[in-house]
């Protein structure tokens, strides 16, 4: 199946649990594809940041995001990578709140493909973290795999790997979907 089935251009969102190397990846694709880059939101929130967020913010930051990447599938010219997607959020709430976000599952539809990024093993304190325990982390990433096969979209994981040698599996995995 192609990537671009379903955009002017193709758009690849990054995904998975904290300490997974999303952002670090997401700038070293954009940058490799000469692609357009969407950064989590959530890095720079003020709400997020002072920890006060509730289900009605992600719902805030879930618009946000969906109406930042149709901008950015009109206004690209090769591609749009995201660091992280409506699924981080959907799955934050539901941690949470126990709610779902009303629209996440069609905010997700918007990607041509999902790169579903392995926890790293070690732990890189964070601001916006809070699962030091990598076995929770492997728990919650497992929750990420089986909500995107039962998505039905094209995903590919990508393993924990030194960070060069993850970029070049994941430039491999949207070549092959370009390919297709």
């Amino acid at each position: 199946m192609s990537i671009r089935r379903l955009n002017r251009v193709p758009v690849v969102v990054l995904t998975g649990v904290e300490n997974a190397g999303k952002t670090t990846l997401a700038k070293g694709l954009a940058d490799a594809l000469g692609w357009d880059c969407l950064l989590e939101a959530a890095r720079t929130d003020e709400v997020v940041l002072r920890g006060q967020e509730d289900h009605a913010h992600l719902t805030t930051l879930l618009t946000q995001f969906d109406q930042q990447l149709r901008t950015l599938i009109q206004t690209a010219q090769r591609g749009v990578i995201c660091d992280t997607g409506a699924l981080v959020l959907d799955i934050w709430a539901e941690k949470l709140w126990e709610q779902s976000i009303d629209g996440a599952r069609a905010v997700m539809l918007n990607a041509d493909l999902h790169l579903l990024c392995h926890t790293l093993p070690r732990w890189e304190p964070d601001p916006l973290r809070t699962m030091p325990h990598l076995d929770d982390r492997l728990a919650l990433q497992s929750e990420y795999h089986q909500r995107l096969v039962q998505s039905a979209q094209p995903f590919e994981v990508l393993h924990a790997a030194p960070p060069r040698e993850r970029l070049d599996m994941a430039l491999a995995s949207i070549q092959q979907h370009l390919d297709a």
